[in-house]
């Protein structure tokens, strides 16, 4: 790094602290920090910049009495600090610390640590220890952080999982003053790096929702509220059916958050009429997505004659029956049937690949539950579209069911609660992409929970940033943008955390004195501090 000098037209000058990077195999230069105007020529108006902080006012006239060695990562540390202590973070992480006077370690600090590891780049807890702690502003990072001390703050934090959940949902009840009525939930799958089962662990083999059967894997149960905001998770065995998670995940609700009241909102890989049985035990009500073949045959008749809906506009049509004592809604949406549409097709062009190949079809073609809805079998391993199956399949597209108890909304209602769903799906996606829950190296129970309680906090943070950047209609600035080669889109997390690595921490040294300053705030970033409620750090941090 160094310090650049730049003029305008009118010849005024401006001093720039500049560095150097690699990109594309060549060098380049980018700005950090803007330092102000040059007067008469000297240095000393940016000592003064510099100083202007310190007891001791140090000028100098020569550029060689400035000593800057390196840059560290300061923008996401500020926003998960901030957030941390309005999430009420912090208070529980106090709380649980004083339970364990024994430690040796700041839980706190520890634990911030790996949330701004998330953040900036998520890695194993052994690549955090030997390359990104060191890279952090060390006023709020602690850089002689031990490796044992995070795998330690782990087991803590398995511990007293459902003492954070509670905790905190309770702060969240508190703080925004909230009543949660409307809950949704969904599962997914993690795996591991391992082909190693334990039968004793919930490191297990079962269905992959990545379609890595390959891998061990644990299923993870999330709950949230309608905006996307979690509220607790469940950890089963990799083996778990997903069906079987439901009475835990509802006894939860009813026990840990005192809810009086709650609708359940779940899709159809969640239906059975025992879990339905359950929530109502529970005194829930619940909006659940219907398997449509467990209805008889003369029922199903009823609801394919798109002459019994009642169009809510040109997209959307809906019917509404009974089934036994809940009410069954069936919608007919103009985008569903051509995604129903085009998924079919999809599949049809791989059977009709295979089959007019000369080559005997192999057993794995034959025994493919996606192919056998539509192939009839001849014997001697032939085979032939079956295009009676394909009309009926065909006739159904566009169609979906919702089975509720729920009384005290229409059928309009029902169908846009569930659909909210798309949250939680979106909820996933940040957790496996941005949070990169996954690769996970831990191998026993308790750190495997852990690692997941860490990263549920770590999500906490940024759905609530989401829904403030949503809720606030903050747009994304970018020079594309200003030049209408792309259109004006919502401001994200992702995007607005890229821009928050760009501000760094820079030592200055000046003689005997060092000084910290921070780098220029790009747009995004700047937007997302004024969003969320935070002071414009000063550039002259310490």
């Amino acid at each position: 790094m160094y310090i650049r000098i730049t003029r305008n037209q009118k010849g005024d000058g401006y001093y720039h602290l500049v560095e150097s990077y690699r990109s594309e195999g060549k060098v380049k230069q980018r700005t950090l920090l803007s330092l102000g105007r040059i007067e008469d020529g000297r240095l000393e108006q940016l000592a003064e910049a510099i100083n202007k902080h310190l007891n001791c006012r140090e000028l100098f006239d020569k550029a060689k009495d400035i000593d800057i060695k390196d840059t560290y990562i300061l923008g996401p540390l500020l926003v998960l600090s901030h957030m941390m202590n309005k999430l009420g973070i912090n208070k529980i992480i106090k709380q649980i610390a004083d339970q364990h006077p024994q430690l040796k370690f700041d839980l706190q600090n520890i634990l911030f640590t790996q949330l701004c590891s998330r953040f900036i780049q998520p890695v194993s807890k052994l690549g955090l220890y030997d390359r990104w702690v060191e890279r952090m502003y060390p006023e709020m990072i602690d850089h002689k952080t031990e490796l044992q001390h995070i795998y330690r703050s782990l087991d803590i934090l398995a511990q007293h999982k459902e003492e954070i959940e509670k905790f905190l949902y309770s702060y969240k009840k508190d703080l925004f003053s909230i009543n949660v009525d409307v809950v949704l939930y969904d599962l997914t799958t993690l795996r591991f790096e391992s082909t190693r089962e334990d039968t004793d662990s919930l490191r297990r083999f079962g269905y992959s929702k990545a379609m890595r059967t390959d891998c061990t894997q644990v299923v993870l149960g999330l709950l949230t509220d309608t905006d996307g905001i979690p509220l607790c998770f469940e950890v089963h065995p990799g083996n778990t059916f997903e069906g079987k998670t439901l009475e835990g995940i509802v006894e939860k609700i009813r026990n840990k958050f005192s809810i009086r009241r709650f609708i359940f909102i779940s899709d159809r890989g969640l239906f059975s009429f025992s879990n339905l049985q359950h929530i109502r035990k529970c005194n829930g009500e619940f909006i659940v997505g219907l398997k449509m073949g467990v209805l008889k045959e003369h029922v199903q008749q009823e609801f394919y004659n798109l002459n019994n809906y009642q169009w809510i506009n040109d997209e959307l049509a809906i019917f509404e029956t009974t089934f036994g004592q809940d009410r069954c809604i069936i919608t007919w949406s103009k985008a569903r049937a051509e995604r129903d549409r085009k998924a079919r097709e999809d599949v049809l062009d791989k059977i009709r690949q295979k089959l007019s190949s000369k080559k005997p079809l192999p057993q794995k073609f034959i025994s493919n539950r996606s192919y056998q809805r539509y192939i009839r079998i001849l014997g001697d391993k032939r085979c032939e579209l079956n295009q009676l199956a394909i009309a009926e399949d065909t006739s159904k597209d566009g169609f979906f069911g919702i089975i509720t108890n729920v009384l005290s909304m229409t059928a309009a209602q029902i169908v846009f609660n569930y659909k909210q769903l798309w949250k939680i799906e979106d909820a996933f996606g940040e957790i496996k992409g941005t949070i990169k829950t996954r690769p996970m190296f831990h191998w026993t129970d308790h750190r495997i929970i852990g690692h997941l309680v860490m990263c549920f906090l770590a999500y906490l943070c940024e759905a609530h940033i989401t829904k403030i950047l949503r809720d606030k209609e903050d747009l994304l600035h970018s020079k594309a943008i200003d030049k209408r080669i792309i259109k004006q889109r919502p401001l994200t997390v992702l995007q607005a955390m890229k821009e928050l690595c760009q501000i760094m921490a820079v030592p200055v040294k000046i003689k005997n004195n060092t000084v910290w300053i921070r780098t220029d705030i790009p747009q995004n970033a700047l937007s997302l501090f004024r969003s969320i409620g935070m002071k414009i750090p000063p550039k002259i941090l310490k």
